[in-house]
């Protein structure tokens, strides 16, 4: 039976066969995956499975994936975490205020996204914590380049509709760091889904100490969402430094323009991004950005 995989915990899973879900150990070949990965499955994965009782299989296979959201998982062995897979679009969710929204983090997460040919959309929560012109400012960045951007409060209500339109008939990721308020707009989009997902996951707690938070949800109004646990730092998976602009849309037809072939976009002569940024064609703050993310890149070992 096909499946599509719903969470992660540990070497089990959370399958969704026909609208039923089964709870489902994993082959022991599929573990050699994670010579490569932190995990052999990832929500949003598509399997095939074997039935071994009521409700309760082994997933015996794992189909290629149209798109994923990887980042390159915490310590030092460097190896891909698959957040998400079989993604349409990546919404990267921020605050208006408490925390102060991180651009840097956001210019990760779209590049993150478009490597992948995701599309990223920018939420910006908690609207109701600033005055109008100053969520407007922020988003106007954004939207500026051509990335939807939505304005949402999960205490209000405001911009939740908007939001779930966003999200129809699609498969999203929410990502974000923490205090932003994804569970409290995934409360608002499809009430209850939590709580039912955890009192499954309470049947097979092995494998527990290494729960992946990251589920996937069917919306009341068509489409799934995978919701992602807080993230402190992305540090992109498969983005070399030279191709990095390529990632920035507004810097990208610029990068042919440069005088050196090699060109960092630094301090060489004759760079078209540079003079774009002097010229108030670039955005400084999304200048600034591309510099920290490059300079991230070349310290990886």
């Amino acid at each position: 039976m096909k499946g599509r995989v719903l969470q992660l915990s540990g070497l089990h899973a959370l399958v969704e066969v026909e609208e039923l879900v089964w709870q489902c150990e994993l082959r022991g070949r599929l573990k050699a995956a994670m010579r490569s990965a932190t995990a052999p499955l990832a929500a949003g994965d598509w399997v095939d499975i074997e039935a071994t009782g009521p409700d309760v299989g082994v997933v015996e296979r794992v189909y290629p994936r149209r798109t994923k959201i990887s980042r390159v998982a915490s310590g030092s062995r460097g190896r891909e975490q698959v957040i998400a897979a079989n993604v349409d679009q990546l919404v990267i969710v921020v605050a208006a205020r408490h925390p102060e929204p991180s651009p840097g983090f956001i210019d990760r997460a779209i590049a993150m996204a478009l490597c992948s040919e995701i599309l990223p959309v920018l939420c910006v929560n908690k609207v109701d914590l600033v005055a109008r012109e100053l969520s407007l400012k922020f988003a106007d960045i954004y939207g500026n380049l051509g990335y939807a951007v939505l304005q949402t409060s999960a205490q209000t209500g405001e911009g939740v509709e908007e939001l779930a339109g966003q999200l129809k008939d699609r498969v999203s990721a929410f990502v974000g760091q923490s205090g932003v308020g994804k569970s409290s707009l995934l409360n608002h989009l499809a009430p209850g889904l939590n709580i039912f997902t955890q009192e499954l996951m309470k049947r097979h707690e092995r494998g527990r100490h290494t729960t992946t938070a990251a589920r996937l949800y069917r919306l009341p109004k068509g489409g799934y969402l995978v919701d992602t646990p807080g993230i402190k730092e992305l540090q992109l998976w498969e983005v070399a430094r030279p191709e990095l602009a390529q990632y920035f849309v507004e810097m990208a037809p610029l990068a042919d323009q440069c005088h050196f072939r090699d060109c960092q976009h630094r301090s060489e002569p004759g760079c078209a991004i540079r003079a774009a940024v002097e010229g108030g064609q670039v955005s400084q703050l999304r200048y600034e950005g591309y510099l920290r993310i490059a300079a991230s890149l070349e310290e990886r070992p």
